[in-house]
């Protein structure tokens, strides 16, 4: 699996789950979803980048 590394929390990730904004700042899915429970049972937990406040895709 390829890795990119994430602008949220600066470590090299799987970009798999990932997303990515508009000014293609990476946000890795342990950033963008959280962990454990809440991530099965809410989805996303970010929906725009903590850098630039664009939509994340």
């Amino acid at each position: 699996m390829p890795k990119r590394k994430c602008d949220a929390c600066g470590k090299e990730k799987d970009v798999y789950g990932g997303k990515v904004c508009p000014n293609t700042h990476f946000i890795c899915a342990e950033c963008v979803y959280g962990s454990g429970v809440l991530r099965q049972l809410f989805g996303p937990t970010l929906t725009s980048c903590p850098l630039c406040g664009k939509p994340l895709q």
